[in-house]
């Protein structure tokens, strides 16, 4: 993923569990794994549009939720992250042998998050690991995309993919199901309507 992206996964992940406010920009770098710059490149975006509001004593709150998984949403590529497409049974040795952290993402991931509650059936599993020449010797198939697992995520997901990043990796997957866990996902997470809690930003 691109450093903006994952600074917009940062702020809308935090915001998704009540954390709107951060006391400063650098703060937010840290958590999104990228560099000072980075950050404030990827809020300038952000503040344009009104998603985000910054203060005069250099910190910042999310105004708009929806917005910031909206710009997260447009830049999401799966094409361009994905590693590897192979079968169920060409990426379990891999994870048997515990080589490295993994997350489930995609449909999976929605059905952790909501529960365990299956909306739709899926055929395409989502998984993330850490980039490695390995993972190009995977036998092709169509059952599991193999997706790079950024540092950040490596130390911070438990066996799945984040809410806010779910969300967007739903939206970029074509074909009603994913549609269908992504409505479920908003039905359960995220406010129709955000101008009630101007209140709570500061």
């Amino acid at each position: 993923m691109k450093g903006n992206e994952l600074v917009w996964r940062a702020l809308a992940d935090r915001a998704l569990q009540g954390e709107r406010s951060w006391s400063n920009v650098a703060d937010l770098a840290f958590e999104a794994g990228v560099p000072l710059t980075t950050a404030y490149l990827a809020l300038e975006r952000l503040e344009s549009n009104g998603a985000i509001e910054r203060y005069s004593r250099g910190g910042l709150a999310v105004v708009s939720i929806d917005k910031v998984l909206t710009m997260l949403c447009a830049w999401r590529n799966l094409g361009r992250d994905t590693l590897a497409l192979t079968t169920l049974d060409g990426i379990r040795p891999w994870l048997d042998a515990g080589r490295s952290p993994y997350a489930l993402g995609g449909p999976d991931a929605a059905k952790a998050l909501l529960g365990g509650r299956a909306v739709a059936d899926f055929n395409e599993h989502l998984m993330y690991l850490p980039s490695s020449p390995e993972l190009l010797t995977l036998p092709s198939g169509n059952e599991v995309r193999v997706l790079t697992m950024d540092e950040r995520a490596a130390k911070t997901w438990d066996g799945y993919s984040s809410l806010a990043q779910t969300y967007a990796d739903l939206f970029s997957t074509p074909g009603w199901q994913a549609s269908e866990f992504r409505a479920a996902l908003r039905d359960s997470f995220i406010r129709e309507r955000e101008w009630d809690q101007a209140g709570d930003l500061r």
